[in-house]
């Protein structure tokens, strides 16, 4: 498909990538969504925590929605979009990745950033319910990366149901996102400070040597080389981001599917975008707007909705195009 011109114009302090990455993550508040927690079993033995928020009717018509980065159901990006699909009278479900449920999980592994398997346990399990006609997948960073890889490796056999993909502050080229933060970057640092406090709360799970050896790590690559990538049977950081990146499959993929970057992004490259493979796909729709930061694209006084919720909403619905390119 052509390149989408994207309508969305910030304006002052919200051309800002900085401001208008880091106010949505920590200050943006939404409030009415109300969650239902199931747990699901696992073949390897652990578990996944899946909230639900359901429409005020009764609907035929599911968001599955996953997080990004060391987030959870409770994130403020994810909100907005239940919230949203909620008042269309969609329901929603958003599933925590391994140990982010506000529990650690029962395995060391984790739920990696091309951990399209889990995915597939969450959809599998939303199908075998027989009950939802329409399925559509949106995700938000690292969570838009799974949602992707998900969707380009099932390519042509991708459940009848699910009927389109909207990935938003998208790393489809994991390398190129960290080259774009810098080894010891801001954002490279705040990532692996995160990371760091997340791994130090699993001490019933990680062999005590480790924790040693995080105190001396400077970087985020140290940890993904010497304890992530060997963790789930890769490497290097080198080998995780190249076999976690969804640009490698994307060009299999079957359904209307939204790459939603902005060109400000301060954690992702211009490759993220995949630019080049949405001009030659049927399928593939990829919006770059100037601004909007990480995770942002900020709209006023819409009771905590944003202009990326609205911009999924539209995509979902079928108004795939706006002026193209």
């Amino acid at each position: 498909m052509p390149l989408i011109e994207s309508s969305y114009k910030a304006k002052h302090i919200w051309r800002n990538p900085h401001f208008s990455t880091i106010y949505p993550s920590t200050l943006r508040k939404v409030e009415g969504v109300h969650y239902t927690r199931e747990r699901i079993e696992l073949p390897d033995g652990d578990f996944l925590d899946l909230d639900w928020s359901k429409s005020s009717v009764p609907s035929k018509s599911l968001v599955i929605v996953t997080h990004g980065f060391l987030g959870n159901s409770t994130r403020p990006y994810i909100l907005g979009a239940v919230k949203l699909f909620n008042q269309n009278h969609w329901d929603a479900v958003c599933w925590n990745h391994r140990g982010l449920s506000g529990e650690n999980n029962r395995l060391e592994r984790l739920t990696t950033h091309g951990d399209s398997q889990d995915l597939a346990y969450v959809i599998n399990h939303c199908l075998a319910m027989k009950h939802y006609t329409q399925i559509t997948l949106v995700g938000y960073s690292k969570g838009g990366n799974i949602s992707l890889k998900y969707a380009g490796e099932q390519g042509v056999n991708i459940a009848q149901e699910i009927k389109s993909v909207v990935a938003i502050s998208v790393p489809t080229d994991i390398q190129g996102s960290v080259d774009a933060m810098g080894a010891e970057g801001f954002y490279a640092n705040r990532f692996k400070s995160k990371l760091h406090r997340f791994l130090q709360k699993r001490t019933e799970l990680i062999d005590p040597k480790w924790f040693s050896l995080f105190e001396k790590y400077k970087t985020l690559d140290e940890f993904t080389g010497e304890y992530i990538a060997p963790l789930h049977g890769l490497k290097n950081a080198a080998d995780y981001y190249d076999s976690c990146s969804a640009i490698h499959v994307v060009d299999q993929i079957r359904i209307p599917s939204l790459i939603l970057n902005a060109a400000n992004d301060p954690v992702l490259s211009e490759s993220c975008a995949i630019l080049d493979k949405a001009k030659k796909s049927n399928y593939l729709f990829s919006e770059y707007p100037a601004h909007g930061g990480h995770c942002g694209f900020y709209a006023p006084n819409q009771n905590g909705i944003y202009w990326g919720d609205y911009r999924t909403w539209e995509f979902v619905k079928g108004n795939y195009n706006r002026q193209l390119i």
